[in-house]
């Protein structure tokens, strides 16, 4: 939740990969492997031979950690070593961290191998700039070296173009990002149905703050669970931004079609009025907690999970998690839930979520990998094989009789596997969709949820953030003051405090902040990108 914007925007229309390097499994190279399954040599020939022996790489590789750190010396990283015949030198670090981190790296000039950008932002941009990284996209076209590379989705491809060339290969994702989720069992208790309009949400989450969904005798529950996150980010985040979404405008949607021929940031889209006036209406109706505007990212999703709120709205399919439903059901053991596909707008049009971008930060190259081209092919094919289906079942279960085991025809992952399986030390992965958007740790109930979260988000007239791989320098620098300053007017519409036409005051007030600057901008490379 912490980056709503790019969990939505982040947030892809990515084909299935062919699997890669069959040879890399058992920790050979592909010229190695061809020789072995060849006609056999004469003894003269193999007395004589001398046997090529791959040249054994340290792979240093900085990557973003969220939660507890892997063990420095594991099975997993064992078993990654031996797949590619490397010594692996994995750098996670802390997201908090992150930032400052990758300043201090590159500033250092001791640059490893490959970095992981999150964000397509200013940090990305001017390390492009610095001329550390290598333009990818003559390699990414060798389809004969680089299968899996060579058939990444174009429309990712295009929005990582920046001056012609491609600077990262993209962590894959999903593209559809959240939806609505309604407790089910609260819809039942109450003979309610799945609402299908805004007015008929209303309707439904009004009933859940006053008919006691959850059966305690007292009016202490309500029905969407929201609150306010104005620090994370230039588009950061609201954490209902899927209803803002789901009306086609909004806060953290990123930028957005403005219909005149350009674009413009989520909080000033065209009917962004009617969005937030909806929003003003369930606060001053108590839908909404009174003090939502404290609440953290945390306390939202508590809300939700613990029985104080009967709609969330920042859920996408990665979302329903057996650690999610477990701690639910503690409790409240009827806990249910249910995604709700996309509303009709307010003047009867069809609705639909935001697609996500189809990834979520890429992995730049070191210049420096040039100085021994053997080297840089080993960190391609690396990069290629977890793309590949081949590559992507080792990450997602590890080592046969170690990291999982067979019951009853199906894989179980060992509690080892749990703690320190390769999927703990993994860089890119396959495109997220089938049955890549599932985990090795989903139960039959979560393979459900996914995968109808999955199809819910992406029916109706599903769209996308436009600013993606767009850069402005007047945005880089002013765009989190701007989204500030927009976030807190937007809020004082909510509670009451401002009428709603108050955000057209907000939009002047952005532009003379540096808003103008960088509406041209922006506009000026979504226009070249098009």
């Amino acid at each position: 939740m912490k980056q709503l914007r790019n969990v939505i925007t982040v947030g892809t229309t990515v084909m299935m990969m062919g699997s890669l390097l069959a040879a890399c499994s058992s920790g050979t190279d592909k010229e190695q492997t061809s020789a072995s399954t060849s006609t056999p040599a004469t003894s003269t020939q193999q007395a004589s031979a001398t046997p090529k022996v791959e040249k054994k790489y340290k792979i240093r590789a900085m990557n973003i950690l969220y939660g507890a750190a892997p063990p420095d010396t594991s099975t997993g990283k064992k078993a990654i070593e031996d797949r590619y015949n490397i010594e692996f030198d994995y750098l996670p670090v802390a997201s908090g961290e992150y930032n400052n981190k990758m300043g201090v790296t590159l500033a250092s000039g001791d640059v490893p191998d490959t970095v992981l950008f999150p964000y397509l932002d200013a940090v990305y941009f001017n390390a492009i700039g610095s001329d550390q990284f290598l333009p990818l996209e003559s390699y990414l076209a060798d389809a004969t070296k680089y299968p899996n590379l060579a058939k990444l989705p174009k429309d990712v491809m295009d929005t990582l173009k920046y001056k012609g060339h491609i600077y990262g290969i993209p962590r894959l994702r999903g593209i559809p990002g959240a939806t609505l989720v309604m407790r089910k069992d609260w819809l039942d208790k109450l003979n309610l149905k799945v609402p299908t309009t805004y007015d008929e949400l209303y309707d439904v989450m009004k009933a859940f703050k006053e008919k006691d969904p959850d059966g305690n005798g007292k009016e202490d529950t309500y029905g969407l669970a929201a609150g306010v996150n104005s620090g994370a980010g230039v588009n950061g985040a609201y954490p209902f931004v899927g209803l803002m979404a789901s009306m086609k405008a909004g806060p953290s949607v990123g930028w957005v079609e403005d219909g005149k021929g350009g674009i413009v940031p989520g909080e000033f889209a065209p009917n962004n009025k009617t969005a937030i006036g909806y929003l003003a209406k369930l606060y001053k109706d108590g839908i909404i907690a009174k003090d939502f505007a404290i609440k953290k990212d945390q306390q939202v999703e508590d809300d939700f999970l613990l029985g104080k709120a009967g709609v969330v709205s920042n859920w996408g399919y990665t979302g329903f998690t057996p650690e999610r439903l477990a701690k639910a059901r503690a409790a409240d053991p009827k806990f249910d839930l249910i995604a709700i596909p996309p509303l009709k707008g307010p003047d009867g049009s069809e609705g639909g979520y935001v697609k996500g971008a189809g990834f979520f930060g890429v992995f730049s190259l070191s210049k420096d990998l040039l100085k021994d081209t053997g080297k840089l092919e080993k960190m391609l094919k690396i990069l290629d094989d977890q793309i590949g289906d081949d590559g992507a079942n080792f990450f997602k279960w590890g080592v046969d009789g170690v990291h999982f085991k067979t019951e009853n025809g199906q894989k179980v992952v060992t509690d080892l596997g749990k703690t320190e399986g390769p999927n703990k030390y993994q860089l890119t992965n396959h495109a997220n969709e089938g049955e890549w958007i599932l985990s090795s740790a989903d139960t039959p109930e979560t393979t459900k949820l996914k995968q109808d979260s999955f199809t819910k988000a992406m029916q109706g007239k599903a769209y996308s953030s436009q600013d993606v791989g767009l850069y402005s320098k007047t945005y880089a620098e002013k765009g989190a003051e701007l989204y500030k300053n927009s976030v807190d007017g937007i809020v004082k519409i909510i509670v009451g405090e401002k009428p709603v036409d108050y955000l057209d005051q907000l939009f002047e007030d952005w532009k003379a902040r540096g808003g103008k600057d960088a509406l041209t901008e922006m506009n000026d490379a979504w226009k070249a990108r098009k």
